[in-house]
């Protein structure tokens, strides 16, 4: 191109079905890069003999890498997109990048979301080299997705990209398999401060004011259930010398009853906007406070290594398999599930039982209540016995901070007093329902 071109010129010529919000101002920040080639040639040479793939797929993929190369416009444009897709989670980015598909391809226009994530493994990789990380840590984590998606193109032609944001970790190389979690940075947005005893060292997290919870601890409207009689509404009455506010139980539901600190006594240590690690659960054994304890050492050991520019102060996540309801169908003793959960500070989130409805019953609509005779584990008739009570799961919400990950194994967060409050909580707006 004779000139740079505006970021409405790229996408008028480009016409894209998709792109996300926010670009134009990275693009004006953008340093073109002068690079003749989208994806190398020797990578993708690489990638079809590892995978052993046909002639004719071989030949669709790379008509497709040159057809945007080819197109000075596009070119440009993804290279800009490449650029910004390999940085964006060590900057904790919330860009939402999703399937994407540029209206100036005439042919093989559907392979674009896939080789625009396959064009960020190698930049992705030299960017972790250069900061030295050995290469065990990545060199696999991109054949996590890569391979069922040559599967895919192979077998059926398909090249549409499934879950598009998560696959997206692995061909950034931006996520990490240490021991039996996987982590990611992740920037704190959630409406709650933790803080933490100067003396004794106890951390409590107090909810934010304005927001509305049903009498059992849960954000009013989840699961599309209410409670007219007994909501409350979150407060937070602050001066020079306390805070008075609705405290987070660590088993999982926001306390009617507020709590008062003082200032002197308890400091800030979780604000918003505060880096945390995102660790993510993937199938099979290992899932016990152990591995958790040993992954968490780990991955703050790796962060601070490599990344030391990330000020990280703990973890997060979400899941149902951290909702505290699942204590009551289980063995608290034996039960991995309750172990793991009971290791965590865990709160209530907005999302629903949608998340437990997929990994009991196969679909997050479904109706654990229509089909029991289908049911093999005793989770799955424990839950829809629970269910068919009118109770209902939800998707909770954990932190666990970096200073307590040597307590992991003896509950650094939940008393026995929140245990027994719990059971006198949960659920209770169904009681006042029912009389």
């Amino acid at each position: 191109m004779d000139r740079r071109l505006s970021f409405d010129e790229c996408i008028n010529i480009c016409n894209f079905d998709y792109l996300p919000e926010g670009l134009e101002d990275k693009y004006n920040q953008y340093n073109p890069n002068n690079k003749p080639h989208l994806i190398p040639r020797d990578f993708m040479s690489e990638l079809f003999e590892q995978y052993q793939i046909p002639e004719h797929t071989r030949q669709r993929l790379i008509r497709g890498i040159e057809a945007i190369e080819t197109d000075d416009v596009l070119f440009h444009f993804t290279k800009f997109l490449v650029e910004d897709l390999c940085s964006a989670r060590n900057r904790c980015d919330e860009t939402h990048y999703t399937h994407m598909t540029p209206g100036c391809m005439n042919q093989d226009g559907d392979l674009y979301s896939f080789l625009l994530l396959l064009a960020c493994v190698v930049p992705s990789m030299e960017m972790l080299q250069k900061r030295s990380v050995p290469e065990a840590y990545y060199e696999q984590i991109p054949h996590q997705p890569l391979k069922h998606q040559l599967e895919k193109l192979v077998l059926h032609g398909d090249s549409k990209v499934d879950d598009f944001p998560w696959v997206m970790n692995f061909y950034t190389c931006s996520i990490f398999l240490l021991d039996r979690f996987y982590f990611i940075p992740y920037r704190f947005g959630d409406p709650f401060t933790m803080f933490r005893h100067v003396s004794t060292q106890e951390v409590i997290a107090l909810r934010h004011a304005g927001e509305e919870f049903r009498s059992d601890g849960q954000r009013s409207g989840i699961n599309d259930v209410y409670d007219s009689q007994g909501c409350f509404t979150s407060e937070w009455l602050e001066n020079g010398e306390c805070i008075i506010a609705n405290r987070m139980n660590p088993m999982g539901f926001v306390e009617r009853d507020k709590t008062t600190i003082l200032k002197k006594e308890w400091e800030p240590v979780l604000q918003e906007g505060d880096m945390l690690l995102a660790l993510h659960i993937p199938a099979g054994p290992g899932y016990t406070p152990d591995r958790l304890k040993n992954s968490m050492s780990l991955a703050i050991e790796f962060y601070g290594k490599y990344f030391p520019e990330l000020p990280i102060k703990g973890f997060w996540s979400a899941s149902w398999l951290y909702d505290t309801r699942l204590s009551l169908l289980l063995d608290n003793e034996k039960s991995n599930i309750v172990r793991v959960q009971r290791q965590f500070y865990n709160y209530p989130t907005l999302e629903g039982d949608g998340m437990l409805r997929y990994e009991l019953f196969g679909d997050r609509k479904a109706d654990p209540l229509a089909g029991p005779d289908t049911f093999t584990t005793s989770l799955q008739k424990a839950a829809a016995a629970y269910m068919q009570t009118g109770a209902r799961f939800n998707t909770l919400s954990m932190i666990v901070l970096k200073e307590e990950i040597g307590q992991i194994g003896s509950m650094p967060y939940i008393t026995d007093t929140d245990i027994e409050q719990f059971r006198r909580t949960v659920d209770s707006h169904l009681r006042e329902v029912n009389g």
